[in-house]
Parts: C-alpha cells; sequence; structure tokens
C-alpha cells in the first residue's frame, strides 16, 4: 500500500519530528561514492570535519585487533591499513547510528541485535550483488540499501514502544506477518513509516524504493536491488543473525532466488560463513549501539 492512501497519525509525524535530520557526512559519502574519481584525501576531508569519528576510525586502526606495534596517528596511514570501503561503511554506519536510535529503555527489540540484523543484510546483499555480477562501482549501494532497508521500524517504536511490543507479540504469536501486525496497531507498516523518514532526509529514490519495497517481490523491476535486499533479509532471518522483530520467512525469497537464479549451494556456504563475517563486521566498523539504550 502506498504512502499516499494512508493517513499518518499525529504521534507518528509528531516522532518523525523528534528525530533529528540525518547526519550531512552520510551524505555527502554516498554522493561522493557516486562519482568516479574518488581519492583517499576525499575521504579524510569528510571524516576530518566529524572528530567523534575521527576518533572511532583511529580507535579501530589502534585496537588489538591490528596488533599495530605503533599507536597510528594519521587519517591517512589509518585509510592505508584499515581499506577504503572498511573506513566508508565504519562512517556510514556510525554517522547513521548516532543519529536516529531507540529512544528509551522500552524497546521490544534488542538495539544491538537490531544493528545486527542490519548489517547481517547490508552484508549480504553486497554478497548476493557480486553474485548477480552487479559492476564493482554498484556494490556499494547494495550495503547502503541493507543497512538502511528497517529504518521504519525506528520511527514507530519511538511513536509508541507498548504498541509496537504488542504488534512483535501478535506476530510472533499468531504468525502473522510484522507488516499486518505494525497496520493494525499504527495504521502504517515499518516499510511506509521508513519511506517518510527517507523522504524527509531526502535520500536517493533508491532507497526510498528499497526501504518501502524489501518485503515484495517484481520481476518487472528496472533495478535488482529491491529484490536481492528482500533475499538477503530473509536469509539472515532463516540465520538468526539478529533480531528485526520480525520472525517469519517469507515465500518471496524462493521467487526471488528463482528468478536470479541463484544456487542453493551458494546461499548454504554463504549462510554458514555469514555469522563470522557479521561478528568481524561488527568488531571492525564497531556499530554496536551504546549499551544505554538497551
Amino acid at each position: 500500500m502506498k504512502l499516499t492512501n494512508i493517513s499518518i497519525s499525529r504521534d507518528i509525524r509528531d516522532a518523525m519530528d523528534d528525530i533529528p535530520s540525518i547526519a550531512p557526512i552520510i551524505g555527502q559519502i554516498h554522493t561522493m561514492f557516486q562519482e568516479t574519481d574518488i581519492s583517499p584525501k576525499d575521504l579524510i576531508h569528510i571524516i576530518m570535519l566529524d572528530p567523534v569519528l575521527t576518533g572511532k576510525v583511529l580507535d579501530l586502526v589502534n585496537s588489538s585487533f591490528y596488533g599495530r606495534p605503533e599507536r597510528i596517528t594519521s587519517l591517512g596511514q589509518a585509510l592505508i591499513i584499515l581499506g577504503f570501503n572498511a573506513v566508508k561503511n565504519l562512517a556510514i554506519s556510525s554517522a547513521l547510528l548516532n543519529t536516529i536510535s531507540f529512544k528509551g529503555r522500552r524497546s521490544p527489540i534488542n538495539p544491538e541485535e537490531f544493528w545486527r540484523h542490519c548489517l547481517a543484510t547490508a552484508v549480504g546483499s553486497k554478497y548476493l550483488a557480486k553474485c548477480r555480477d552487479i559492476p564493482h562501482t554498484e556494490l556499494e549501494k547494495y550495503f547502503f540499501a541493507g543497512l538502511f532497508h528497517d529504518i521504519g521500524k525506528i520511527l514507530l517504536i519511538r511513536t509508541n514502544p507498548d504498541m509496537y511490543r504488542k504488534a512483535v507479540y501478535e506476530s510472533q504469536r499468531l504468525g502473522l506477518s510484522l507488516e499486518f501486525a505494525e497496520y493494525a496497531h499504527f495504521g502504517c507498516a515499518h516499510t511506509q513509516a521508513g519511506g517518510l523518514l527517507a523522504r524527509k532526509w531526502k535520500l536517493d529514490p533508491y532507497l526510498i524504493d528499497v526501504i518501502e519495497q524489501h518485503h515484495s517481490f517484481s520481476p518487472d523491476t528496472p533495478n535488482p536491488i529491491d529484490n536481492l535486499i528482500a533475499l538477503s533479509n530473509n536469509i539472515c532471518k532463516k540465520a538468526a543473525i539478529g533480531q528485526s522483530g520480525n520472525g517469519i520467512i517469507e515465500e518471496i525469497a524462493d521467487d526471488i532466488q528463482r528468478y536470479y537464479h541463484v544456487e542453493q549451494d551458494d546461499l548454504t556456504v554463504f549462510s554458514d560463513r555469514l555469522p563470522s563475517v557479521i561478528e568481524k563486521a561488527v568488531h571492525l566498523l564497531n556499530v554496536a549501539p551504546d549499551r544505554s539504550e538497551l
């Protein structure tokens, strides 16, 4: 159901107004990666504008994971050691987490597990895009879209956490889709709420589309991002990586897999490897939310 066909409650609009505008650094980095002549200096310049992010990059490169004998104090050195994409994804993930969060201690979804699910979907989407021979220059779109796909749940939880807890409970107990339960309680689903938030932030049209359509499948779509995000989302639910509040495995995942000729063996190998890949990504990207939010 499209946003134009529903009436968004005042409570949802008030909650949306209470969420700050998305960190400018996300838009700057995303725009930068649409260009073909990106240099390390460009990324360093953007990161240096955010002292907190600069500190996170340097903390990461000096962590025990890398075991450097000397302390790294230069962003340029950090970029060489960590790699271009690792630093870029750290910047995006950190900025996103600093911008939106669950509000208070009554969240029906564990925040740390929620972000683990989003990160897993992002990593999985990029992997599936590689399997589909998506051009290398497009791969980061899939990571970015996977990271953002469930932002509508943030908005609904901030609107009324107790009501959202009921929606999650009914979905799990009765075997209903979470979207159906959300609509019954809020008058809209997280896909629609996420679309509202994405439009407020003036995100790219492809991101808005992914957020609104990641529980649907259309073989006619000109861009496979929506469909591969939907497939990755279901793979992560099957593998029980993180927790998004929605445990229903959708039938569309099988349709997408067949349509894109994704081999079951590839998915099995990937599902087996995914937990360790995600644990490494959580460590490298340092995306766990502040424990005070739990």
